[in-house]
């Protein structure tokens, strides 16, 4: 196998299609991961539930076993649950959890072994402004982001000896399926004085006025082509101030302005 090997999670629509497209089309060997086939030339689809551990330990013995190497996974999949934490279901959690954050690790530890044999390799994490700025009424996504964000940087640390690299691209509002697709649990919202609703339709309207899945895909490759990766890259001019202005704030300041617009 001649070319670098990426496997994209998430790959059946919005970023990791997006992302998987770009590669194959820069001349990576993709193996795209998800539930359901996408639609992309030059992508080797693979169905994967990444929450299903068998699953996940079945299709990369099959990609070892075909290309005998990855050299670069994204860890895209992702999910997103809304309502008040009060009144969220177990299950609401579980699947929040299990997706955004235990199916990216039960990837990543999939990559590790032969990443440290070969001597090197990239591991990226589709992460969120939602983790630095805590989202009402998506507490959950939230958590599960910053989560994400702290495996990344401490499994960074553990692996930098094998030559092995670790970076969260952090996202603001993309426009994708995944307004659409978000679990709304209303339970409560008259106890909340109708915040629930009026906050996450405030978020869903920014949402659609969001980048599109291929700038994303292009912050994606000028990141690779970089020497080293950033711990954290967050994308877009805009998104940037956020970040700014998150390092700048104290945190009562942040958390004040946070529920004035959302809370």
């Amino acid at each position: 196998m001649d070319r670098n090997v990426a496997v994209v999670t998430g790959a059946s629509r919005g970023i990791g299609l997006a992302i998987a497209r770009r590669l194959a089309a820069e001349g990576w060997a993709v193996c795209g991961l998800s539930r359901r086939r996408g639609e992309a030339a030059g992508v080797d689809w693979r169905a994967c539930d990444v929450t299903d551990r068998a699953a996940v330990e079945a299709v990369f013995r099959e990609i070892l076993a075909v290309y005998g190497r990855v050299d670069l996974l994204v860890n895209n999949a992702g999910m997103g649950i809304s309502g008040a934490a009060e009144f969220a279901t177990a299950e609401d959690i579980g699947r929040q959890l299990d997706v955004n954050l235990l199916g990216a690790v039960a990837c990543t530890q999939q990559v590790l072994a032969p990443m440290r044999d070969r001597g090197g390799g990239r591991i990226l994490f589709t992460s969120s402004l939602g983790a630095l700025f805590p989202l009402p009424y998506q507490s959950f996504y939230s958590a599960s982001k910053a989560g994400l964000n702290s495996f990344s940087d401490a499994l960074g640390l553990e692996v930098r000896r094998f030559g092995i690299e670790t970076c969260t691209v952090l996202l603001n509002d993309v426009r994708t399926e995944f307004t659409d697709s978000r679990r709304k649990n209303e339970t409560g919202d008259d106890l909340y004085g109708g915040r629930v609703t009026a906050a996450v339709g405030k978020m869903e309207q920014s949402e659609r006025r969001g980048m599109r899945p291929e700038q994303v895909a292009a912050a994606v490759s000028a990141l690779l082509r970089r020497r080293r990766l950033p711990p954290h890259k967050i994308v877009g001019a805009g998104n940037e101030v956020l970040g700014l202005l998150y390092r700048l704030l104290p945190a009562r300041t942040m958390l004040r302005l946070l529920g004035r617009l959302y809370g």
